[in-house]
């Protein structure tokens, strides 16, 4: 899939909507802002692609006395979050999803685990932990979501994410630099970048969308507030 546009493409594509202000008065900012908190969100939970997934693969050994739930993973460097995790019995071939969790208590249940969850993600790597000990030396993999580069100039390209879904990234673009500069649009930009990236993604669950949408629709009514604020006190200081 073809990346090549950069942030800058998606000023250009801007400029019409705000007047052709421009969007990079300091230092590349508020463009470069509005691009990475735009990537950011659209490479962050719960949302889940195909372009942005990486594998893990991990065979417990059975010549290791010290089994217990937590397994460090040290060959991971862009760790975003999980997104599905299974375990294959060696013995049977038998391969059986968990469910993946936020995290896990400690439990000294020696079973074949049910769930998994990254229990810490720093330098040294992430540490998967099991619900359960393992009753088995299992073959674990799992699929994890890659976290976002930060964009360092207008010059950066919107990697991983292609050129094709540009009609959602070009709105949230829009959106944002629309509420970093107070115009009263923004609600309307950022309505038609949500509703594109939702479009794209089948797989939520209907709670997974509404927390997405709250969390949203409280930043539009925040920016509402304030514009309407802004535009009260300029009306009275006109009729002062």
């Amino acid at each position: 899939m073809s990346v090549t546009r950069n942030i800058m493409s998606s000023a250009l594509w801007s400029m019409p909507f705000l007047g052709y202000q421009p969007v990079d008065i300091s230092n590349a900012e508020p463009a470069l802002s509005a691009a990475n908190i735009v990537k950011q969100t659209i490479l962050g939970p719960p949302f889940k692609w195909s372009f942005n997934r990486g594998q893990i693969h991990l065979e417990l050994d059975p010549a290791v006395d010290d089994w217990g739930q937590d397994y460090l993973i040290d060959t991971v460097t862009d760790f975003g979050f999980l997104e599905q995790v299974w375990l294959t019995d060696p013995k049977t071939g038998d391969k059986k999803e968990i469910e993946v969790r936020k995290a896990l208590a400690e439990d000294a249940t020696v079973k074949r685990p049910g769930s998994a969850a990254v229990q810490n993600d720093d330098e040294d790597g992430i540490v998967i932990r099991l619900n359960s000990i393992p009753d088995a030396p299992y073959i674990i993999d799992a699929f994890y979501q890659r976290a976002a580069v930060p964009m360092t100039s207008l010059a950066s390209t919107w990697k991983p994410i292609p050129d094709h879904k540009s009609y959602i990234y070009d709105w949230g673009f829009l959106g944002i630099v629309s509420l970093l500069t107070k115009d009263a649009r923004a609600p309307i930009f950022l309505s038609k970048f949500t509703s594109h990236l939702l479009g794209e993604q089948d797989g939520l669950t209907a709670l997974q969308r509404n927390i997405f949408l709250g969390n949203w629709l409280d930043l539009i009514t925040q920016q509402g507030r304030e514009t309407m604020a802004a535009q009260q006190g300029a009306q009275a200081r006109g009729n002062a």
